[in-house]
């Protein structure tokens, strides 16, 4: 008899699916140069690949991991902090899709086109917010353990970028502005992930 997956696995299936999308959304832009513009083809190809390795860390990861992310889940605060972030994913996808498209359309005012090219900004701002309020709502380790793993991401990123940037300095790398400037969320988020993981294993 087949196995009934948690909610947790069908939303990760559900995030795997998405992530695929997102990844052939950025495909069509290097297929046919000028059909989403480089910008909104970095940002997809920013979540396809968070998105995706979230999937395959659910699928690769050992059960003991995988149960404590469930626990954390369905926890009363997990439930509020995923309330509360999930109007503000989709403002952000709104905002990305939609600033993306006037942008490309021409907006003369320089002022005006900088609205509206931030506007996603909103969306993440809303979903900090509920990172930030899930954070106090938690007990006291699993407080240490989310800002301990935030702390070590926000590290390695820096990290990451001042060594980047001394390579473009030296130009050694030649990364367009945008597109490096794009990916630090992605790669916050995923930083985080993986800083997590070892951070729950040291307090098990």
């Amino acid at each position: 008899m087949a196995m009934k997956l948690s909610r947790l696995q069908r939303h990760c299936n559900r995030l795997g699916l998405a992530a695929l999308a997102c990844g052939a959304g950025a495909l069509l832009e290097r297929l046919r140069p000028g059909t989403i513009g480089d910008g909104m083809a970095g940002v997809l190809t920013g979540l396809a690949f968070v998105g995706g390795a979230i999937w395959l860390a659910m699928r690769l990861m050992p059960r003991w991991w995988r149960d404590m992310v469930e626990d954390d889940y369905e926890s009363p605060a997990g439930r509020a902090y995923r309330r509360e972030m999930l109007p503000g994913m989709v403002l952000y996808v709104a905002a990305v899709f939609g600033s993306s498209y006037l942008i490309r359309r021409g907006i003369d005012s320089v002022p005006l086109r900088a609205c509206v090219a931030v506007l996603p900004g909103l969306g993440l701002s809303w979903v900090t917010v509920a990172m930030v309020r899930y954070v106090r709502r938690v007990d006291e380790l699993v407080r240490r353990i989310e800002l301990e793993s935030l702390g070590i991401a926000g590290l390695v990123v820096a990290q990451l970028y001042l060594v980047g940037g001394l390579l473009q300095l030296a130009r050694v790398i030649a990364v367009p502005a945008a597109m490096a400037m794009i990916w630090v969320f992605p790669l916050l988020c995923l930083g985080y992930a993986v800083a997590k993981f070892f951070v729950r294993r040291h307090y098990r």
